[in-house]
């Protein structure tokens, strides 16, 4: 969380206090862009040290005209260098043994700094590199402005873990000037501040034990009870302590006139797994769909016969939640959670488009209802691969 201090959180608000009346002031952009700059390294520089924030801005620098480049020659040669440079990054970030090779090799002076960025969260960097790049390509990019593309990429509400905004809403955002609506957001703001924080303080330290190790149950329960109700207090602390910075990111952003995303929409009342990824972390869900998931659709229907669709959605489902999977982890549970949710997906398709019509005729009450239990339980079940390594996984498995 950024406010991990009550000092930052004095930083912060007297920033709000500087911004939002240089705002009532002044309407020139690049006064607004500047301020909101010094205050992200200001308050950045809390978190790490001053050569990861230069290594950070130049590569972020390098990467915006990188996307210029790539925008005025509309070159896919371009494009492919830079995906595959922000994968490196990536790679760099996820995988020990890369890590390891690369330290006294010639890549590392740009190592450490990199490694330290993760303290600010650099697969959602990463994340925001790579639409730069894709959307500069597709000639979507409007008002393109260095600063504020730095502003973008170190905007330390949602540095950490989101949401994950687009550029085009964040300039917007940054250049607009409505007074009414802005004090609107103001206030929002303001709620959803004390909304993220009382889950976050106040509800995820009574649950977090009990979600965190299944052990602590099996005194009163059997092995299965107690796995079992460790995944369901699992998925309300994951998504509680999850929503609550994001509503802590979001208030944040609203106070400056900023409308971030939202990244939670009830997801555990989804009544099945494709509505599950709409509603949940929906920054990074819409982030997969784009430029993961449709990308490999296309890839698959270049060589597999049009008439085998289903084949290439399951396929598709299956590479993008291993991907998925992967950028969570280096270990195996994570692949393994990304199966889980990749077969499902799959089973949901086929069951929507060539079973449902043919078994269930209404979608009555009794059906909605167990449409939304058997989501959570498949979610909650998935949340087990997600938070215990391969060695507890098989303990559980042997003792049920």
């Amino acid at each position: 969380m950024v406010f991990n201090s009550y000092l930052i959180l004095v930083y912060f608000l007297a920033f709000i206090a500087v911004y939002n009346g240089v705002k009532l002031i002044s309407k020139n952009v690049y006064v607004r862009n500047g301020l909101l700059f010094l205050a992200n390294l200001f308050i950045l520089l809390t978190f790490v040290k001053e050569h990861t924030i230069i290594v950070l801005a130049v590569l972020s620098l390098l990467i915006y005209l990188l996307g210029r480049l790539i925008s005025t020659k509309s070159s896919k040669g371009l494009l492919a260098f830079g995906l595959t440079f922000v994968i490196l990054l990536f790679s760099f970030r996820n995988y020990p043994y890369l890590q390891n090779a690369i330290e006294s090799g010639a890549m590392s002076f740009i190592h450490a700094p990199i490694m330290s960025v993760e303290k600010i969260g650099l697969s959602y960097i990463l994340f925001r590199y790579v639409h730069w790049l894709v959307e500069s390509f597709k000639g979507s990019i409007y008002r393109p402005n260095p600063i504020a593309f730095i502003n973008y990429i170190l905007f330390f509400p949602s540095i950490l873990a989101g949401p994950i905004d687009n550029y085009n809403n964040f300039a917007y955002w940054v250049e607009s000037s409505r007074p009414r609506y802005h004090r609107v957001l103001f206030f929002a703001g303001i709620t959803r501040l004390f909304l993220g924080a009382f889950k976050t303080v106040a509800i995820v330290p009574l649950i977090i034990v009990y979600a965190t190790d299944y052990t602590l149950l099996l005194d009163d329960f059997s092995p299965a009870i107690a796995i079992l109700i460790n995944a369901m207090i699992y998925s309300a602390y994951i998504y509680i302590d999850f929503s609550g910075y994001s509503d802590i990111a979001i208030g944040s952003s609203y106070l400056i006139g900023i409308k971030t995303p939202e990244n939670f929409d009830s997801p555990y009342i989804s009544m099945n797994l494709s509505s599950f990824w709409k509603r949940w972390h929906m920054t990074f869900s819409n982030f997969l769909s784009l430029y993961v998931f449709k990308p490999v659709l296309r890839l698959y229907n270049s060589f597999i016969n049009p008439k085998y669709r289903m084949l290439v959605t399951i396929l598709g489902y299956l590479t993008t939640f291993t991907i998925c999977g992967l950028w969570h982890g280096d270990t195996m549970n994570f692949v393994l959670w990304g199966l889980w949710h990749g077969i499902g997906l799959s089973i949901n398709k086929v069951w929507t488009v060539k079973l449902k019509h043919k078994v269930i005729k209404n979608d009555t009450p009794v059906y909605r209802a167990s449409s939304v239990l058997l989501t959570f339980v498949f979610v909650s079940i998935g949340w087990l691969f997600f938070h215990y390594p391969i060695d507890q996984l098989t303990q559980m498995y042997s003792i049920l």
